[in-house]
């Protein structure tokens, strides 16, 4: 995901090639973490492991950057996303970097 982001929305003319690629491996890897997740709260148990702090690190970032809109196409990892969303003490990447952000 973080190439194809930052391919998709940094660059100013990605190779269309590379990005169909990347996003069927997005795809791929998504269908099967949204059909882990359906039954779960988490990754791995009932509560947040470093592997759901892991993987909304790349996942949690706004679907004008990311090109996914997750509520429609994986409900399990937008539900999963909602969760971790509301732990306590998290906050939004682009709250805790210094600096701009970047636009497109």
């Amino acid at each position: 995901m973080a190439t194809y982001r930052y391919l998709r929305t940094f660059t100013p003319d990605p190779d269309p090639h590379v990005l169909a690629f990347l996003r069927k491996r997005i795809d791929d890897y998504l269908s099967i973490l949204d059909r882990h997740l359906q039954p779960r709260a988490f990754v791995v148990g009932d509560e947040p492991t470093v592997a759901d702090i892991s993987l909304m690190a790349y996942l949690h970032y706004p679907s004008d950057e990311t090109g996914y809109v997750f509520e429609g196409s994986q409900p399990g990892v937008h539900a999963w996303l909602g969760r971790m969303a509301k732990l306590p003490g998290r906050r939004p990447a682009y709250d805790l970097l210094p600096g701009k952000r970047l636009v497109h």
